[in-house]
Order: C-alpha cells, then sequence, then structure tokens
C-alpha cells in the first residue's frame, strides 16, 4: 500500500485526467500501479468517478484489483458491473477472494452467480463456512503429493501440475483416501536422493487447523510458528484447504480495527464521513448506556451533598480521584483485553492476574496518592484533606485494580466480548468508588 501522500498525490492525478475527460489516460494511469495502490485509489473515488474506468479495466485486471479490496469496497465495485462482466471478474479472482465477494451478495444472487461461474467448484465449498474461520479464509488446493511417489516422480509432478510459483508453499502429502499424513519442505526434496521415497523424507507431525477454528486464532498460530501457511482439515484430517500467511494479514488488520473500534463502544463499520444515520446508529446505543452508568455514578455523590456543601474544596479534587482512577483502569483492562484476544491468558488465569495487577495497583496509588495528598496539603494548607485524598486514591488505584481484571474475564465467561464492553463497567466502577471513598473519608475527617 503506498503511504498517505502517495496515496493523495494518486488520486489527484486520477480526478484530474477525469475532470478533463481524459479516460483512457486515467486507465492507463491506474493500470501502471501496483494492484494493490490501484484498489486504494479506486477504493476512494466515488461511484460516478470510478464508473468509467472499471468499464475500461479488462476483466483480468479487475479481478488483480478487486481480490485486493476489503468485502465493502468490493460489494461497491460489483454493484457497478453489468451481471455477465462480474460473473467474468470472479472466475478469474482468487477462489477465497470471490467467496468473499460472493458472500456480500444476495442468496439469489449468489446462486445465480455461481451458476454461471464456470470454476463454480472452487468457490462454493469456501461458502459453506462462516467468514471469520479456518475455512471462510482458506484457500482450496491443488493435487498434492502421494507417499509412494519417489522424490523424481515428485518433482515432475510439481512441474505438470503447479505453474505458479505462490501456490507453493508446503508440499502436504495425502494417503489413497485423502488424508493428510505429512508435510515436504521444498528443499528436502530439492536435496533428497531421486530415488527416495516421499514417506521416507516427509515429517509426519503435521499442525493442521479445523474448519471452525476462529480465523484470529488462526493468525496466532501462524504467527507463533513462523509458517507460511497451515493445513486446514475436517474431523477425520481430510485435506481441505490451506491459509496462507497473506490472508491472515488482513485478519490481523480487521481484528485490530475491530477490538480498537470496541474499546471505544463503536462498530466496526464506523467510518470517518460515514452518513450521519449509520453514525449516530452505531454510536448512541453506547451513548445512552454510558449516560445509565453516570447517573450511578452521580447518585453516588447526591448521598453525600450536605458533606459537599459543608467542605466545598472536596469538589476541587472529586475529578483527580475518579480520573486517575478511571486511567488507571484502562491500562489494566486494555492489557487483559490484549492477553485475552492473542491467547496468553484465560479464565484459569485471573487469581494469579488478580494478584499481580492489585500490587501494581497498590504500588501506584501509594505513590499518587501520596504526591496528589502532598499537593492537596501545600496548595490548600490542610493537611488533613492531604491524607484524605491520598486514601482514596490507593483505595480507587486498587477498585480499578480489581476491576479491570476481574470485568473482562467476567465478560468472557459468559461470551460477551471484553473489547465490546469492558470500558463501561470499568469506568463505572473506578467512578463510584472514587467518589464513595473520597466523600466517605472526607465526610468522616472532615467534619
Amino acid at each position: 500500500m503506498v503511504d498517505a501522500i502517495v496515496l493523495e498525490d494518486a488520486l489527484k492525478v486520477v480526478r484530474l485526467f477525469l475532470e478533463q475527460e481524459q479516460i483512457e489516460e486515467a486507465v492507463d494511469y491506474i493500470r501502471g500501479l501496483h494492484p494493490s495502490d490501484a484498489a486504494e485509489v479506486l477504493a476512494r473515488l466515488e461511484p460516478e468517478e470510478r464508473l468509467p474506468i472499471i468499464r475500461r479495466l479488462s476483466s483480468e485486471e479487475l479481478a488483480d484489483i478487486v481480490e485486493r479490496m476489503d468485502e465493502d469496497d468490493m460489494a461497491a465495485i460489483a454493484r457497478q458491473m453489468q451481471h455477465e462482466r462480474l460473473v467474468h471478474v470472479l472466475e478469474r479472482m482468487e477462489p477465497d477472494a470471490a467467496a468473499d465477494l460472493l458472500g456480500e451478495m444476495p442468496d439469489v444472487e449468489k446462486a445465480t452467480l455461481l451458476a454461471e461461474m464456470a470454476d463454480a467448484g472452487e468457490v462454493a465449498p469456501l461458502l459453506e463456512y462462516p467468514p471469520d474461520t479456518a475455512g471462510g479464509i482458506m484457500n482450496r488446493v491443488g493435487p498434492m503429493l502421494r507417499r509412494h511417489m519417489t522424490v523424481a516422480e515428485a518433482l515432475e509432478f510439481l512441474r505438470r501440475h503447479y505453474k505458479d510459483e505462490r501456490e507453493l508453499y508446503y508440499l502436504y502429502v495425502l494417503d489413497r483416501h485423502g488424508r493428510l499424513v505429512g508435510v515436504v519442505s521444498l528443499r528436502s526434496l530439492i536435496l533428497a536422493d531421486p530415488h527416495q521415497k516421499i514417506e521416507e523424507i516427509m515429517n509426519p507431525e503435521v499442525i493442521t487447523v479445523p474448519a471452525d477454528m476462529d480465523q484470529e486464532e488462526v493468525a496466532r498460530l501462524l504467527a507463533r510458528y513462523d509458517f507460511l501457511a497451515l493445513p486446514v482439515v475436517d474431523e477425520e484430517n481430510h485435506l481441505l484447504g490451506i491459509v496462507t500467511v497473506d490472508d491472515v494479514i488482513d485478519v490481523l488488520e480487521e481484528e485490530a480495527t475491530e477490538d480498537i473500534y470496541r474499546l471505544a463502544q463503536m462498530s466496526e463499520h464506523s467510518e470517518i464521513f460515514s452518513p450521519i444515520r449509520q453514525a449516530l446508529a452505531n454510536r448512541l446505543p453506547w451513548l445512552v448506556v454510558n449516560l445509565f452508568t453516570a447517573f450511578l455514578a452521580s447518585a453516588v455523590v447526591s448521598l453525600f451533598e450536605s458533606t459537599i456543601a459543608r467542605a466545598a474544596v472536596l469538589a476541587t479534587f472529586m475529578p483527580i480521584v475518579a480520573g486517575q482512577g478511571g486511567n488507571a483502569g484502562t491500562q489494566t483492562m486494555t492489557i487483559m483485553v490484549r492477553s485475552l484476544a492473542l491467547g496468553e491468558l484465560d479464565v484459569q488465569d485471573m487469581w494469579r492476574a488478580l494478584r499481580y495487577e492489585v500490587l501494581v495497583g497498590l504500588l501506584n496509588g501509594l505513590a499518587i496518592g501520596l504526591l496528589v495528598g502532598l499537593v492537596a496539603w501545600v496548595w490548600k494548607a490542610n493537611p488533613m484533606l492531604g491524607v484524605v485524598i491520598a486514601l482514596a486514591m490507593i483505595g480507587n488505584m486498587l477498585a480499578a485494580a480489581v476491576a479491570g481484571v476481574v470485568v473482562p474475564l467476567v465478560l468472557k465467561m459468559v461470551r460477551v466480548d471484553p473489547a465490546l464492553a469492558s470500558s463501561i463497567f470499568v469506568t463505572t466502577v473506578t467512578d463510584v468508588c472514587g467518589f464513595f471513598f473520597f466523600l466517605s473519608l472526607g465526610s468522616w475527617l472532615l467534619l
């Protein structure tokens, strides 16, 4: 992908050609870009701007560009193609990308397109799996090696059946029933004696993933083992396809974007300059939920109205206690959500994580509490006020540590995405506890 400045320059060039009605020059410029860059440019153009370009690009060129887009942009481009043209483009796309595009279409249109595609047999099986699973992102595989082949026969087999080097990540070995029994590296194949059998040089210990495994877990496995691809198998170990590293790069970007949005209680489909109605639908419901939790914190404050009236100085420091607790809770929560997402932590680790974060929270609370207490003492010339705010800060830091650990783990236990709902509950705990600790201590020690 080009960087932002180059992308903006490319957009300006294409739009300048279009404004001057130099359509062929715009198309030639698009052709001169790397397909990934061309995909970015086409996606950023308005529908009426890209239509003449789409009409002039060949089906092969469009397929190479469209398969590098995300699903929403793919669908937007597809809606601008005539039916017959779309069939030709789908036939020239990689099967997994074609399946992604078809997955964005209504069932009737999807069935019609599949019926007219010459290679529908490679695409249709991929549509049987949810799009966020190993089966949904895998590529179908070509002919595989057999254990009884000699090395010389295997090399000739590869030359005969594979024309594109990008198809060769690892050489998997199947038995006569299509079950996966081993894997051979190209290096081993090249260095082996031509008369050796494949079963003599293959590794029978193959790391596989089931078709229903979540795509995020597949990405973690590829990263953990530094593999270029992982085979996808069914319950009887039949080879269904492979997931390659370039497939999961897109997955990691999508999942990271989704988690970032969810931490802010926003839909992963939120975009800048999206339609106002869609923006409201994505954001307003969670703001309403936050509003009710804010009323809970306000209710705690209302319990101490007489205290605040008699010691108005407390109102000056209330936001500090609640705010610092919220910041500490967000730190702990973010670490927990990330660790859960990466599989570094599970529910069974709750007590160990809780002990660790409580210790960190206690030390942070002592340091921040003493610092804020000293400032309050010097600023307001009231040593007891310093004691109150220091103790409240320590208590709220401990509450933040507990909430930051427990909330994401409990949400995971009840099958709610921790990234989606954690921050609401954590900040509610730190606001309520912060106000309660500070105002109750103030009532006790200052009045």
